[in-house]
């Protein structure tokens, strides 16, 4: 849209909406696990399993050191059977490692493929102006990188499950062994966590950052695509990485503010680790020389609290990756909460076929404060072709998506057959309508399925039909797969001329068959040939349609019935042809400046034939 989107309101709104904490991110992996309830009580159960078998094996190593230090000495019987009770409890806990890392696998898939479906959902119900203001890279990241942080934050749910319960049987044995060295251990880990908890703000808004830069280069990469034939004419290559360059320079900063985070972090959890161990080393020593603990007890003690590090080392590494993650958990809630500008209003009104009349009344329109269209009334009948004509910038586009509901006017209202647009059915309303761009739009598909884009039932033979009326059936058959060949953009994609692509889509308006036609300059970045052939297209196309008409090139509305014509914003003409030219100064401006142009390239060789993959394509005239 030329325009932009309305200020009032543009656009989307969220509900609720502030940030996430430690906390919430959890409870949104709690979540997700609850929408697989097996698979998610097998993880959990699994994770108890390992976790509170760690426990388990320090006891059992601690009871046979106790057996085997007995009277009478070593006890062969009482070995053997001590290392099987010990092997035994390393195997069931080996088992619930293999089945917890195997069910977290499956249900970190699942949980991620759910959430990028809930993402692209939600994306097809918001409105035009959301996409024409979003940046291309953030939304990217959104559908893959925030979908990720959800599928791994589920997965650390479950860690959080497996290391709080290797904590629990942990400090279970401990409190078998000496109650009060257990409380040592148990007053010196809280002590470990509050200047963790302190450095994971810094995590967050280290990686608020690098998720900004990480958008600013992934925006980068997608202009490199789109953009690459502009570069390469104006030698750009040396711009777009001195760009790169200093953004990746800000990204790296922001990770380097991460790792050092996470690094002091690790540092005072040891050091408070460590004094615990020498305080409990000391005091316990103490013990064992007074006979009030047997040494063996002390050397299980001492190996808990050592094993007891590797949890706790858990948690921390657990809290530092979701404080990180909390910047994406945000966008991605920003995106599910948008609410969509353009909705149906409470007892919204279907729209069965296309209207008898369309009146704009007083509509006007205004983008950042700037009035787009301004204060315009018209009457259209159906089966009407009404050309939209104007300098650059003078409202055309806006004009086209008003009529479409892309936007909503600030001030006024379109009416069909007398009823408010707002007050019908959106979806009724695409279901009535078909466009046609400048530039083409071809998914990455065969091409039956991209002329069945509007009416997917549509059989084959139908498809044949709507491709024979848009004059290009010849040439899909010339193809090596004829109607299962694959166009649009990708390197499986067979490449096509503007012209083949161009009748593509008129292709899948016909087949359509819609009431409401929309074509938006659609033959203007073609070559003569090219023209002619959409265009012949395009005037089947028109037949017992409403259809609106943007066009630069006169050419294309010699078959208008009524033309409007806009200038900054404004209305100034609408009638025939004829009588602009007799009435409209602005209409014989644009009329005389295209007949002076036509002028001028009249001596310039005609163009060749429209080339496919490099290989000219000559006689296509005679499909038309």
């Amino acid at each position: 849209m030329a325009n932009g989107d309305n200020e009032a309101g543009d656009a989307m709104t969220t509900r609720g909406g502030t940030g996430h904490t430690t906390f919430t991110a959890f409870l949104l992996g709690l979540r997700s696990l609850r929408q697989h309830p097996g698979l998610a009580v097998a993880f959990l159960l699994a994770t108890l399993t390992q976790g509170t078998l760690q426990g388990g094996m320090v006891w059992a190593l601690r009871q046979v050191l106790i057996m085997l230090n007995g009277p009478g000495g070593v006890n062969r019987r009482v070995l053997l059977v001590g290392a099987l009770a010990v092997c035994a409890v390393w195997l069931v806990r080996s088992a619930g490692v293999y089945a917890a890392q195997v069910l977290a696998g499956r249900l970190a898939s699942r949980v991620e493929l759910e959430w990028m479906r809930r993402v692209l959902e939600k994306l097809l119900t918001l409105s035009v102006g959301f996409f024409d203001k979003s940046s291309r890279g953030d939304l990217v990241m959104t559908a893959y990188n925030d979908t990720k942080t959800v599928r791994l934050v589920t997965v650390q749910f479950g860690q959080l499950v497996l290391y709080l319960s290797q904590l629990a049987g942990l400090m279970v044995a401990a409190w078998a062994m000496s109650a009060k060295l257990a409380l040592i251990g148990l007053v010196v880990a809280p002590l470990a966590c509050v200047p963790v908890y302190w450095l994971g703000r810094r995590l967050t808004e280290a990686a608020r950052r690098e998720q900004k830069q990480g958008v600013s280069l992934q925006d980068s990469y997608l202009q490199l695509t789109s953009g690459i034939r502009v570069i390469k004419v104006n030698a750009g290559e040396s711009q777009i990485l001195e760009s790169a360059r200093h953004i990746s320079q800000q990204l790296w900063r922001s990770v380097l503010r991460q790792i050092d985070t996470q690094g002091l972090a690790r540092l005072l959890l040891e050091g408070v680790e460590g004094a615990g161990l020498i305080l409990i080393l000391v005091i316990g020593g103490v013990d064992v020389a007074a006979g009030r603990m047997p040494w063996q007890s002390l050397l299980g003690l001492l190996l808990a609290v050592m094993a007891i590090y590797s949890p706790v080392l858990g948690l921390l590494n657990i809290y530092g990756y979701v404080r990180q993650a909390i910047p994406d958990l945000d966008r991605l809630d920003r995106i599910l909460k948008m609410v969509p500008e353009i909705q149906d209003r409470p007892g919204a009104r279907p729209l069965l076929e296309g209207p008898a009349t369309i009146e704009l009344r007083n509509v006007s329109f205004t983008y950042h404060g700037r009035p787009a269209l301004s204060d315009m009334s018209a009457v259209i009948h159906r089966g009407e072709t009404i050309g939209i004509v104007g300098p650059t910038g003078a409202g055309k586009s806006t004009l086209l998506s008003l009529l479409l509901r892309f936007y909503d006017p600030t001030a006024g209202a379109i009416l069909f057959d007398g009823v408010d647009l707002r007050d019908l059915r959106h979806r009724d309303l695409m279901r009535q309508s078909s466009i046609v761009l400048q530039e083409p739009f071809l998914f990455i598909d065969a091409i039956a399925n991209n002329i069945r884009i509007g009416r997917p039932e549509a059989t084959m033979e139908e498809v044949v039909v709507a491709a024979k009326a848009a004059g290009v059936h010849d040439e899909i058959l010339q193809m090596e797969l004829g109607y299962e060949t694959v166009v649009g953009t990708g390197p499986e994609a067979r490449g096509l001329s503007g012209g083949q692509k161009q009748r593509i889509c008129v292709a899948a308006a016909l087949l359509k068959n819609a009431p409401l036609l929309f074509l938006d300059e659609a033959t203007n970045s073609l070559d003569s040939v090219s023209e002619t052939k959409v265009q012949a297209a395009i005037e089947r196309l028109m037949r017992y349609r409403t259809t609106f008409v943007i066009a630069h090139r006169f050419s294309t509305l010699r078959n208008a019935d009524r033309i409007i014509v806009l200038e900054q914003g404004r209305m100034v003409g609408f009638d025939s042809h004829a009588r602009l030219l007799e009435r409209c100064e602005t209409y014989r401006k644009l009329w005389a400046s295209q007949m002076s142009l036509d002028s001028d390239s009249s001596g310039v060789s005609p163009r060749r034939p429209e080339e496919v993959d490099g290989v000219a394509r000559a006689g296509t005239a005679q499909w038309l």
